[in-house]
């Protein structure tokens, strides 16, 4: 699959899913995971994807195969910045998605309709004015993304970096998969038995 938007893709699958109360990512979504819909969304929009998983789930690398790049946040307690910049640091695109990986909904078109947005800063998707995920970064901010402090909003930084904001007709952008009820109206079944 070529990589014909010329942008890579982040996808975050470094958090602790405590509100489902197990590791959410590797269960049954459709006839994959839930983890590789996400990133096979994402491929079939033609995107080099990065995964940034925790250091101890050596499932996803397992499930998601050599065409997908996985690189380990060591100290994901930090946050969902600190696993952006994990990923950041392999993006070789001159602009770059970034998801969270209980985002299963979004397709490729989502990607597409973004990345032909010519824009110099922040693409980000909105439904009914909410904003949503992926949101398209220009990689000339990873330099302040990465000298961005802990204790200020990665939101204050794209909102100084004149983003675009495109209305999508499409509520996917809004919708993850938190807890056992989300997992359930997904998919019209009850979480598997076991972890």
């Amino acid at each position: 699959m070529g990589h014909t938007t010329g942008c890579d893709c982040i996808v975050l699958a470094a958090g602790a899913s405590r509100r489902m109360g197990r590791c959410k990512l590797s269960l049954p979504f459709g006839t994959r995971t839930l983890i590789e819909t996400t990133v096979g969304n994402a491929r079939s929009a033609g995107l080099r994807v990065i995964v940034v998983t925790r250091r101890e789930d050596e499932r996803i690398s397992t499930l998601l195969g050599p065409e997908v790049t996985v690189v380990r946040n060591s100290n994901p307690e930090r946050g969902m910045l600190s696993s952006l910049r994990e990923g950041a640091r392999q993006v070789t695109a001159g602009r770059f998605f970034f998801i969270p990986a209980d985002m299963p909904f979004v397709g490729g078109d989502v990607y597409l309709m973004m990345a032909a947005i010519d824009a110099a800063g922040p693409v980000i998707p909105t439904a009914g004015g909410r904003r949503g995920h992926p949101v398209l970064m220009p990689s000339a901010l990873i330099p302040a993304i990465m000298d961005l402090a802990d204790d200020v909003p990665l939101k204050e930084l794209i909102s100084a970096s004149g983003p675009i904001f495109v209305e999508v007709a499409d509520t996917s952008i809004l919708r993850d998969i938190d807890t056992s009820e989300d997992y359930e109206v997904a998919t019209g079944g009850a979480l598997p038995a076991g972890t």
